[in-house]
């Protein structure tokens, strides 16, 4: 077992230093570190000690890639040889469930807690601008290192569970934000203690469990080490209770690794003639948008389910109004319809980036790009068709949005401006095609990706669409036009869509084909 262990450990070490993603990931941090130095430079000039600032940036860039990194670069430590069609072989040569888990994840694992020490130096300057010490930068990186050691096996755990890389990034994704999310969201139930039909022991349970969350998150704790004054604590509870989730997860993994190591089954539809007839039924008139409705989105019967779960979602909150105020003639109030409008966006936002990270992918992982190419139908087209079926499928969510917008359209206007508007549907529009052209490049992991170079995009360019805009409702003041809201969001939508979109669609197109020829 030691001899198989080392084996795979040394052949994941060396896989890992001869690839070309972690490298350019490393450079890019390199990047982001040089312009929070520069940051930090340009407050010292204004006589600030800029020391803390520069070392909490660090310290939020180092969460943003730990969180990513879990469900892109440690979510594929199983996934990959499932794919690749190697873990049987593996078995086959009586390489037990421990050696694979352990030598596939912890070289995973120490290479990203090195980029983590080889921070430290550069990290220290922090102390020479002013404003850190060094007990708070050290017990920072130890609060660092044991989130990364918990987000690392808790996407190791979704990589033994899942059968493809895209399924357990889909599941450490939800994972993870239902753990940011669920900080919020019991602090909220939690202070709901006037209300008359809410238990007060349930209360104290979403209390206590909101406690025990932000024990463990790991920005709650950075926050109590950006703010002390006095002895810092090296080894604080989140340390522990990280190091302790961690552990727990590699054990289930190894636990549960022999039960879902089978491959996956395709043949979702059986092959009664029957069955076949009445969940396929006929061809349409454009066969690609029939094939990706039926056998990607999940056809009529998964429509029709989407429609109910987003009606349950907005009775839900309904009856949170009917309890909460007896009687009442609204169906909504103003406050729970903007609510259940910010709900249903959220989910279809998640749709159309699931959408835009399977579309194309699927063709290329069961390698029938070729087989689409020598269709009589343009390749424009083609990819058109394929969007198509995929709005299709968006077709619940977009409902309960027009509905919800019928029902009381002041109560969503009022707190949305147009600048948010424009910013939140470009930056998924953005992410979308992000999303669909890494999927063309890499095996797993587009959409995180995608995901990440969108958030530090528009974190270091805000001030484009807010130029924009200005200069839009300028020039529209000056005009007489009553609109320049309307028109700055058209000028921003040109111009993203010119220099941005439009340049990702035409190479969309040209990889396509250049996959079609391989």
């Amino acid at each position: 077992m030691i001899s198989g262990t080392q084996t795979l450990f040394n052949w994941s070490l060396r896989a890992d230093t001869r690839s070309v993603y972690p490298h350019i990931v490393r450079a890019c941090f390199t990047g982001f570190m040089l312009m929070a130095v520069l940051a930090a430079w340009a407050s010292s000039l204004s006589g600030m000690a800029p020391g803390l600032q520069f070392f909490e940036w660090i310290c939020r860039l180092n969460v943003l890639l730990i969180s990513v990194s879990g469900i892109s670069y440690f979510v594929s430590a199983v996934t990959e040889e499932k794919d690749s069609g190697t873990l049987a072989l593996l078995r086959l040569a009586d390489v037990t469930p421990l050696a694979i888990v352990l030598s596939k994840s912890t070289s995973r694992l120490i290479s990203a807690l090195m980029l983590l020490l080889i921070q430290l130096p550069f990290t220290f300057l922090a102390i020479t601008l002013g404003g850190v010490t060094w007990q708070q930068i050290i017990a920072a990186y130890l609060a660092l290192a044991a989130w990364m050691c918990m987000v690392a096996n808790v996407a190791l755990f979704c990589s033994v569970r899942c059968n493809t890389s895209g399924r357990a990034a889909t599941l450490a994704t939800s994972v993870l934000l239902l753990f940011f999310a669920a900080g919020p969201i019991l602090a909220g139930v939690a202070g709901l203690t006037g209300v008359s039909w809410i238990s007060p022991r349930f209360l104290a349970v979403c209390e206590n469990l909101h406690q025990q969350q932000q024990q463990v998150l790991i920005t709650a704790r950075l926050s109590e080490v950006f703010t002390t004054s006095g002895p810092v604590e090296f080894l604080a509870v989140q340390f522990w209770h990280s190091v302790a989730v961690g552990g727990v997860t590699f054990l289930l993994s190894i636990v549960f690794f022999n039960r879902y190591s089978e491959p996956a089954d395709d043949n979702t539809h059986g092959r009664s003639a029957q069955v076949r007839r009445f969940t396929v039924g006929r061809c349409w008139k454009l066969p690609i948008v029939w094939k990706d409705f039926l056998f990607f989105t999940g056809g009529k019967t998964f429509l029709l389910t989407k429609f109910f779960g987003y009606s349950l979602l907005v009775a839900g909150v309904s009856a949170f109004h009917q309890l909460d105020r007896p009687g009442s003639a609204q169906f909504l109030n103003d406050d729970l319809t903007w609510v259940a409008f910010l709900a249903v966006t959220c989910l279809l936002c998640v749709e159309v980036l699931l959408y835009a990270s399977g579309s194309l992918f699927q063709e290329v992982r069961q390698s029938t790009i070729a087989s689409l190419t020598m269709l009589p139908t343009g390749t424009p087209f083609l990819l058109l068709q394929k969007l198509g079926a995929c709005c299709l499928a968006l077709i619940p969510g977009a409902l309960w949005i027009v509905i919800l917008l019928i029902y009381n359209p002041s109560a969503i206007t009022r707190p949305l401006s147009g600048t948010a508007i424009v910013s939140v549907v470009f930056e998924v529009l953005l992410c979308a095609h992000l999303t669909v052209l890494l999927s063309l490049y890499t095996r797993w992991a587009a959409l995180p990706i995608a995901i990440f170079v969108t958030a530090i995009s528009f974190m270091c360019c805000p001030f484009i669409t807010l130029t924009i805009f200005e200069f839009s409702g300028r020039m529209a003041r000056l005009n007489g036009i009553s609109w320049s809201i309307f028109l700055g969001a058209i000028v921003n939508f040109v111009w993203g869509w010119l220099f941005v979109l439009l340049p990702m669609e035409i190479e969309i197109l040209n990889r396509w084909n250049r996959l079609s020829r391989e």
